[in-house]
C-alpha cells in the first residue's frame, strides 16, 4: 500500500497523520506541543524536546506499516512565526520562542512608527503585530546581540523540522510570509525590511512554493523516525493555508472557516489584492501553499473559547446533568439551547472575549450581553452567544468581500465547532450560505500530505489532488424562515457593534 505521510506542528498538539491516495486517514497519532511559560507572556520550546516528540509520532506510525507498505512522501504544516537561531554547525543557539510569546511588544510599536504601518502593509501584506519573527529578532538584536552574531539561520517550526529531516534549509512561501521579512508581490526576502532592521538576510533560509522536494531523509533521521531513508521531504505550509488546500479554498468564490477555540477565516484570491490599506484593518494577505494563489486571513480570536468560557462558569447544573447522563455538557447546552427562540428573546451577545474581529477598527472593544431581562434563563444566553458568533463572522466575511470585490458562493468549515449542529443551522441561515463539512476533519495534515503528494509527483496539480481526495459529510443549507428571521437580527447586531464598542472605550478609560 502507497502512503503520504502528513505532520501537523500546532500551538496545542503535534500530529502525524498517514493517508491513503484518496486521502482516506489510515492512522493520526498525536502527543502535547511542549510548550515552556516562561512567565511575563513569555514561552519558548525545547528544540530537542520537540524533535524527540515528532521522531517519537514518527516511529509510532511507521511502526503500523506492514513490509509491503510505502510511503511516498512527507509534507509539514505548521504554525507560524515561531522560530529558533542556528550555529554554522546547525546546533541551537536559542530556544523556539513561541508565536504569542510577548517579548516582541516590546520593539513593535518602534518599528512600525520609523519603518511605516502603511509601508509594511505594502511588501508583507500583514497588518502591525508583535508576534511576527522579524519583532523576535530585533528583540534578539537588542537584549542577546552576542547570540545573533553567531547565528547562521532563523528557521521557522516547519523549516526545523525540514532541517532535522533532511540537513537542508527551507521553507515555504505561506511560512515566510509570516516573518514579515518577506515581498509577497516578488515572493522573495525583502531587502529594503532587511536593511531598515539591521538584519543579514542570509539568515533566511531558501524559500519554496508549497510541495516542492527539499531534501531526502537521512540516515540519522531515519534511524530516529523509522521513515526509510532517501524519501522525499516537501515544503508544506502555514497551517490554516494547508487546511485551505484539503478543502479547496484556493480559488476564488470559496472560503474556509476554520472553527476552533479561536475561529480563522481565509479566503483565496488568483493576485496580491491591491488593498487599500486603511481599509485592510486586521485582515492579512499573503502567500497561499498553491503557488498560483494568494490568501484573505481574517478571524475571531475567541470564538470557540466563548461557548467554553460560559461553560466554565456559569454551567454547574448542566455539568452535573451531563455527567448523570453520561452524555458531554455542550450537548446538554446545546438540547436546552434548541428551546430558546430564534433572538434568544431579545438577548444579543457581542463575541469580543479577546478583543474585536479583524473587521472592527475599535481596539477597546469587549464582549457583552445586552438586553438582559429577568425571565432570560442560561439557555437563552448560549443562544445568544451561538447568533452572536454567527454574526460576527458574517460582519468579517462581509468585510472580506469588500476588500477583495468578490461575491462568496459556499463556505468549507472544519474543526471542533462543526460538532455543534445548532452553531451550524445558525451561520448558514444568517449567512445565507450553504456550509459544507468536509469527510476528513484532519484538513490541515491532509493537506500537509497532498502538498507532500504533488512534490512527490502523485498528483499532476491541486486540482486533481481535490478531486481524488475531497469528499463531503454534511452540507447545512440555509433554512429559508431562519435566513428571513436572521436577516432582522444581523441588521441590529451591525447596529449595535459601534455602540457596544463606545461602552467599552469608556469602560477602557478608567482601568
Amino acid at each position: 500500500m502507497e502512503y503520504l505521510l502528513g505532520l501537523d506542528l500546532g500551538t496545542t498538539h503535534l500530529k502525524a497523520g498517514l493517508f491513503t491516495l484518496q486521502g482516506e486517514a489510515a492512522a493520526v497519532k498525536l502527543a502535547r506541543t511542549p510548550a515552556r511559560d516562561l512567565g511575563e507572556g513569555r514561552a519558548v520550546y525545547d528544540p530537542e524536546e520537540l524533535w524527540g516528540r515528532v521522531s517519537g509520532l514518527l516511529r509510532e506510525i511507521t511502526a503500523m506499516l506492514q513490509p509491503q507498505d510505502e510511503i511516498l512522501s512527507i509534507g509539514i504544516a505548521s504554525m507560524g512565526e515561531a522560530g529558533l537561531l542556528l550555529d554554522d554547525g546547525g546546533q541551537p543557539l536559542t530556544p523556539i520562542i513561541a508565536w504569542y510569546d510577548s517579548r516582541g511588544k516590546e520593539v513593535a510599536d518602534g518599528w512600525m512608527e520609523s519603518f511605516g504601518g502603511c509601508r509594511i502593509r505594502r511588501i508583507t501584506g500583514l497588518s502591525p503585530d508583535y508576534i511576527y519573527s522579524l519583532m523576535k529578532l530585533l528583540w534578539l538584536k537588542i537584549h542577546e546581540p552576542q547570540v545573533l552574531c553567531k547565528a547562521k539561520k532563523w528557521l521557522c517550526m516547519m523549516d526545523y523540522i525540514i532541517y532535522r529531516l533532511t540537513g537542508e534549509f527551507a521553507t515555504d512561501y505561506s511560512i515566510a510570509t509570516r516573518t514579515m521579512l518577506f515581498d509577497i508581490n516578488r515572493k522573495a526576502w525583502s531587502e529594503e525590511i532587511a536593511q531598515a532592521a539591521g538584519l543579514d538576510l542570509e539568515l533566511m533560509p531558501e524559500a519554496y512554493p508549497g510541495g516542492t522536494v527539499v531534501g531526502q531523509v537521512t540516515d540519522p533521521a531515519s534511524q530516529s523516525t523509522g521513515v526509510k531513508q532517501g524519501v522525499p521531504v516537501c515544503t508544506g505550509g502555514h497551517d490554516h493555508l494547508c487546511g485551505a488546500l484539503a478543502v479547496g479554498v484556493f480559488q476564488p468564490g470559496k472560503v474556509l472557516d476554520s472553527m476552533g477555540t479561536a475561529e480563522s477565516l481565509v479566503a483565496a484570491y488568483p493576485k496580491v489584492p491591491r488593498l487599500t490599506f486603511d481599509v485592510v484593518k486586521g485582515f492579512n494577505v499573503g502567500c497561499h501553499v498553491v503557488d498560483s494563489a494568494y490568501y484573505l486571513l481574517g478571524g475571531i480570536h475567541a470564538s470557540g473559547l466563548c461557548v467554553e468560557w460560559f461553560r466554565r462558569e456559569f454551567s454547574s447544573p448542566e455539568q452535573s446533568l451531563a455527567e448523570a447522563r453520561g452524555v458531554s455538557i455542550y450537548d446538554i447546552l446545546v438540547e436546552e439551547a434548541y428551546k430558546s427562540p430564534v433572538g434568544a428573546q431579545g438577548l444579543m451577545f457581542v463575541p469580543h472575549l479577546r478583543g474585536p474581529g479583524p473587521a472592527d477598527t475599535n481596539p477597546h472593544s469587549q464582549a457583552a450581553f445586552l438586553g438582559i431581562r429577568e425571565y432570560h434563563t442560561r439557555k437563552d444566553h448560549v443562544r445568544a452567544i451561538l447568533e452572536g458568533l454567527a454574526c460576527e463572522f458574517a460582519y468579517t466575511l462581509q468585510s472580506a468581500e469588500e476588500i477583495l470585490d468578490l461575491e462568496i458562493s459556499k463556505i468549507q468549515a472544519i474543526g471542533g465547532g462543526t460538532k455543534n449542529r445548532l452553531w451550524m443551522e445558525i451561520k448558514a441561515a444568517v449567512l445565507n450560505l450553504p456550509i459544507e463539512v468536509p469527510a476528513v476533519q484532519e484538513s490541515t495534515l491532509l493537506g500537509a500530505a497532498l502538498l507532500g503528494g504533488l512534490g512527490a509527483g502523485v498528483y499532476r496539480d491541486e486540482h486533481e489532488a481535490l478531486s481524488e481526495t475531497y469528499r463531503v459529510l454534511y452540507t447545512y443549507e440555509p433554512d429559508p424562515e431562519l435566513v428571513r428571521q436572521y436577516a432582522e437580527l444581523y441588521e441590529a447586531y451591525c447596529r449595535i457593534l459601534p455602540l457596544a464598542g463606545e461602552i467599552s472605550s469608556v469602560i477602557a478609560s478608567r482601568q
